[in-house]
């Protein structure tokens, strides 16, 4: 997309979200009523912590003398209420009463004394301060529970979802705060969740990857890392276009599956669903992951941070295995430094409105090196990512509530090849973000958005590429190996637009409550070569090069007296535009039927591009034990995916040509001409050319016990999952054209099938505690993840999966090793995870320690060995071993100075705090180099 179009977008989306701000800046506040109704989800859990919940969903603040809520357990609030009876379900059996201040404010006090006078309490806020109020004293209190007056409290390091929420984990926006890491990715807090998957080699510390600054790739309960429905503050955040391909000719540097992201520092929560998931999520099979910004605050606020690392904060570990193969002669070091810096202003428009603006900017720069026939030449790449957020909300009435946001998150990142000079590429990533939602609270409550994405993965590059023999003296002066590589492949360009319309429905019906609802998105993808590309090669003989004449002036295609360059592919120009419709449709009802709480839904998808109809039913039924808090949950689920347009992209691509020419010799002497150049072969890139898919589903079945265990929560959880249908690339057909001057050219077109399948089988372990200055959890997962391919791209066909080979002396078929064999990525068979969150020294010094523990596991690989059996020779296949590796992390943020001017605080971001080898088993020697300890340093300061 041109400059000018981009800028088209942006400003189409900065109007949407400015109309948004716009009539939220004209509303005003209707008095809050103590009947209103409004959506609660306060899972069982620390009292304090569950009034900081209850202020924050109810809009209504807290009052308490200091002291009266310590070591007290809330009850669990889901569903729909009027604000005192989700107060009396929460507090209930808690020995306190509560009574109405004014139209917002609610007292607590213990029961039976009932207010007389004034009352010096604390009062606290969904952001945890604290500012003393004058209390009137009314009769006819009610049991309510208590809060704590002596300062801050930690937050859960997670909270679990119980019931038919069992497959549901909230992380809040002070453990955000705590456990972030130092790059700022929101993925990285996800290692803290005993079902998410990360990849194996992310300690690598190549110098591509330091210089990634995306998020992470990850697997939710098998899940292959492009399969997990991600959305931002409700967004469809996901790149339909193709994210399994590297950069070539014909495809740019590569989309990340996560098309839209923003740094930690503007998140204000993050929701991972990975079981058992409500019918009002749809379009993945792996699971859902809700990234929000954090809400505009109702008092005027100003935050920036600043911070730092470098290869002079990192300590570089290389395996045994690489140190052997490489001999002693260990390569230079990564050199690198990054920096991430913002600022947030919260502005309080009124009392009834609030307005956030944030910038985040997140940079790295390595230094490569080219390599030695390019005169070993050190060059600086960079990549950046920018975020940009206006964020809006808006008391319209007491139950009506207006939000509109609007981010700008661009991001690039340079690359050029060391093999070769003028090779400069730029790619491109992130985009705009749009949303505008009305939504009202209340018995029956809904909500109503619409929302406009735009992606950006386009990259540029020079125009023309060149092979050029080193004897020439072009080449001579650019490499000392056989041939000078100039140029490039030239622009792609390549975007995503998403246009949704999405809306909610809820009502109390019968003995429980129905819920609806409907999505509608518009998906346009476009990719194209803005002009014809020729890449240039095969320079004539040395020895003839004092016969060479060329018939137009020299250039880097023919030089007189010298050489000729006598191929060439052309790249046609083209334009590709795939548009999709995505609707949906959903229902939900769920009733609590003695002791059991019964939920079952329906979820309809249709995708135009594939064009099929989808119906997956959603079913669980929750069994509340004898003992306070303990429950059991059964669920039974189908989830189906959606379409990839990477394919349907790929079928619009021109023929890709090779030419030839020969010189015309006369008097000894060989003239090249343009005239020349005759067309010599024809080939394709895959396809999708054979029609209509299915579209790849997995079903489900999960169990889940939630109980209250040693004053925290425990979770036990199996899943088991089966996919099918999934996309996979064949081995093709063999294809044969004639050319325009009769030759004949064959090549393989290659077309996409459902052939793929996989299995999940999982079982963790969870608990949780929150006790007073300290938050710490623990759990463990086992599992077993299997598949045909790794990815959509990859081939599954009868020849491969008839392939015979030796597995321990035993001649077994390909299809029957890979029902053995594990995931080759993302799919560890036994993880544990701890996280601990402390606050010391009046709250002035904040620590987070956590540990990922991945135990030793094997694969059946190919040993790259062949041996004999019964006259016939064998690929052997043996068990890889893989070595346990230990991850433990250290965050400490420690105030320096406190003051009514501001706070400012020093933070310290410890990786791989043992220093251990990520990988012990690395036998990379290009770039063996591995994360050891490495820090970020830096400053932050709020007002």
């Amino acid at each position: 997309m041109s400059s000018r179009g981009t800028k088209r977008i942006v400003m189409a989306a900065a109007l949407l979200a400015t109309s948004a701000m716009t009539m939220t800046a004209t509303v005003t506040l209707a008095a809050a009523q103590n009947t209103t109704v409004r959506r609660f989800d306060i899972p069982s859990q620390p009292l304090l912590r569950a009034i900081a919940l209850f202020n924050s969903q109810s809009g209504i603040q807290i009052t308490a003398e200091g002291g009266l809520v310590s070591d007290r357990a809330a009850g669990a609030v889901s569903g729909d209420f009027e604000t005192s009876e989700a107060l009396g379900m929460m507090l209930s059996g808690t020995g306190l009463a509560w009574h109405w201040i004014d139209e917002r404010t609610v007292a607590l006090e213990p029961l039976g004394q009932a207010a007389s006078g004034d009352v010096l309490v604390a009062s606290f806020s969904a952001g945890g301060s604290q500012k003393a109020a004058a209390v009137a004293g009314e009769t006819g209190a009610q049991a309510l529970p208590e809060v704590v007056a002596d300062g801050e409290r930690a937050d859960e390091s997670y909270v679990m979802g119980t019931g038919a929420e069992a497959g549901t984990t909230r992380i809040t926006e002070k453990e955000i705060r705590a456990r972030a890491p130092g790059s700022g990715d929101a993925n990285q807090i996800l290692k803290a969740m005993p079902t998410v998957q990360f990849r194996r080699d992310e300690n690598m510390a190549t110098r591509e990857d330091i210089q990634d600054i995306r998020p992470s790739d990850i697997s939710i309960s098998g899940g292959r890392f492009y399969e997990n429905l991600i959305t931002l503050d409700g967004i469809d955040a996901n790149a339909r276009v193709d994210v399994t391909s590297k950069a070539d000719f014909a495809e740019p540097t590569g989309a990340s599956a996560q098309a839209l992201w923003v740094d930690t520092n503007l998140i204000g929560e993050v929701t991972l669903r990975d079981s058992n998931v409500s019918a009002e999520y749809g379009r993945f099979t792996g699971g859902a992951l809700d990234i929000k910004t954090r809400a505009p605050k109702r008092e005027f606020g100003f935050s920036s941070t600043v911070s730092y690392s470098s290869d002079a904060l990192t300590n570089f570990k290389i395996s045994d295995g690489s140190r052997e193969s490489l001999d002693g002669e260990l390569p230079a070091k990564p050199s690198f430094e990054k920096w991430r810096y913002g600022a947030t202003v919260d502005l309080p428009v009124s009392s009834a409105i609030g307005l956030l603006l944030g910038y985040n900017r997140s940079q790295a720069r390595v230094t490569y090196s080219k390599t030695a026939a390019y005169g070993s030449k050190s060059y600086g790449q960079s990549s950046t990512s920018d975020n940009f957020l206006a964020k809006a909300e808006a008391d319209v009435a007491g139950d009506l509530k207006l939000m509109g946001q609007f981010s700008y998150t661009p991001y690039t990142s340079e690359s050029e090849v060391n093999n070769s000079i003028d090779s400069q590429m730029v790619s491109h990533g992130g985009g705009v973000t749009s949303r505008l939602e009305l939504a009202k609270s209340g018995q029956t409550n809904w909500s109503l958005s619409a929302s406009f994405s735009h992606s950006d993965t386009s990259r540029d590059a020079p125009g023309t590429h060149y092979t050029i023999s080193s004897w020439t003296e072009v080449g001579s002066g650019c490499s000392t190996s056989t041939n000078c590589v100039i140029g490039s492949y030239g622009d792609i360009r390549q975007w995503q637009n998403n246009y949704a319309l999405t809306g909610r429905w809820s009502t109390p019906l019968g003995p429980g409550r129905l819920s609806a609802g409907f999505d509608y998105q518009r998906i346009e993808a476009m990719r194209s070569r803005l002009e014809d590309n020729y890449a240039y090669r095969t320079t004539t003989a040395r020895s003839a090069a004092a016969t060479i004449v060329c018939a137009q002036p020299d250039s880097l295609t023919c030089t007189t007296g010298e050489y000729a360059l006598t191929a060439y592919s052309l790249y046609q120009a083209y334009r590709a535009r795939v548009n999709l419709d995505s609707v949906a449709g959903w229902a939900e009802y769920s009733a609590e039927i003695g002791d059991f709480t019964l939920r079952g839904g329906l979820r309809y998808d249709y995708e135009s591009f594939l064009g099929n109809h989808n119906v997956s039913p959603r079913l669980s039924a929750t069994y509340a034990l004898p003992w306070d808090g303990w429950s059991v949950t059964l669920g039974a689920n189908r989830y189906y995916g959606r379409s990839m347009l990477g394919y349907a992209l790929r079928e619009k691509y021109p023929d890709n040509y090779t030419y030839v020419r020969k010189g015309v010799t006369s008097g000894g002497l060989t003239t090249y001409s343009d005239a020349d150049w005759y067309l010599s072969t024809t080939n394709r890139s895959n396809s999708y050319a054979d029609g209509k898919k299915k579209t790849p589903y997995s079903d489900e079945l999960s169990a889940a016990l939630s109980a209250r265990v040693l004053g925290g929560s425990l979770r036990i959880k199996g899943i088991y999952r089966e996919g099918h249908d999934e996309f996979t690339s064949s081995a093709g057909e063999k294809v044969t054209k004639t050319l325009d001057n009769g030759n004949i050219s064959t090549y393989t077109q290659f077309v996409i099938t459902n052939d793929g399948y996989s299995k999940y089988r999982g079982a963790s372990v969870e608990w949780a505690r929150s006790f007073g200055k300290h938050s710490v959890a623990f759990n463990t997962n086992f599992s077993k993840t299997t598949s045909t391919n790794d990815d959509y791209m990859a081939n599954v066909d009868d020849d491969l999966a008839n392939l015979m080979v030796s597995f321990q002396g035993k001649v077994l078929s390909y299809s029957e090793l890979v029902a053995l064999n594990q995931r080759p990525d993302l799919a560890v068979p036994f993880i544990a995870n701890m996280t601990w969150t402390a606050l010391w020294l009046d709250d002035r010094i904040t620590t987070n320690v956590n540990l990922r523990y991945t135990d030793k596991f094997k694969r059946i690989e190919d040993t790259t060995v062949n041996e004999t059996i019964d006259g016939s020779s064998y690929d052997v296949y043996d068990y890889v071993k893989y070595p346990r590796s230990i991850d433990v992390n250290l965050n400490l943020q420690a105030e320096l100075i406190r003051s009514s001017y501001g706070v400012l605080t020093a933070d310290v971001r410890v990786a791989n705090l043992l220093d251990r080898i990520p990988s012990p088993n690395s036998t990379a020697t290009a770039q063996p180099y591995q994360y050891g300890r490495s820090f970020w340093a830096g400053l932050n300061y709020r007002f």
